[in-house]
């Protein structure tokens, strides 16, 4: 799902308030805010598609997360800026910069990555070593889908949690 398309409205300054407010709990910008809360609306009502014939072991959640990803392996020991676009038990799908050439190896031992990020509602960063599994080039950015291959303890409860509740 491409945010190519932009969307403007008018609303109250009350309306207004409380967004920022919720945006500012979720550390997130209000825009990201105002996306959550319209896809959830629209998936309640299954009018998308894909959301209909989703055939994931679980359920993913929409984020908007700040991230760092670090190709292990690589030559390039620098991390590269990303987002976390939505999460799930069993993996995540992050947007990078197309500037950053990234491709699945063979090896998937050798496609690894590290993903460090905090969910909206914790101010501790969780680390995740995922397989990347897909990879959707565009002209603005390249979205990875990938799945979970190690966490830490204490992000797999931060991410249960978050996910299950």
């Amino acid at each position: 799902m491409s945010n190519n398309n932009i969307i403007c409205f008018r609303t109250s300054e009350d309306l207004l308030n409380a967004l920022q407010k919720i945006s500012k709990e979720e550390r997130r910008s209000v825009s990201s805010t105002i996306k959550t809360i319209l896809y959830k609306h629209v998936e309640e009502r299954k009018e998308l598609k894909y959301v209909q014939k989703d055939r994931r072991h679980y359920p993913r959640k929409i984020v908007a997360a700040p991230a760092l990803i670090k190709e292990l392996g690589s030559e390039d020991k620098t991390p590269q800026a990303g987002i976390v676009l939505d999460i799930s038990l069993s993996g995540l799908q992050i947007a990078i910069s197309n500037d950053y050439q990234f491709e699945i190896r063979q090896d998937l031992e050798a496609s690894r990555i590290s993903i460090v990020f905090a969910l909206p509602d914790s101010k501790k960063p969780l680390n995740v070593l995922c397989v990347p599994k897909r990879i959707y080039p565009s002209d603005i950015e390249t979205k990875i889908g990938a799945f979970f291959l190690d966490t830490d303890f204490a992000s797999n409860q931060a991410l249960q949690n978050y996910l299950l509740n």
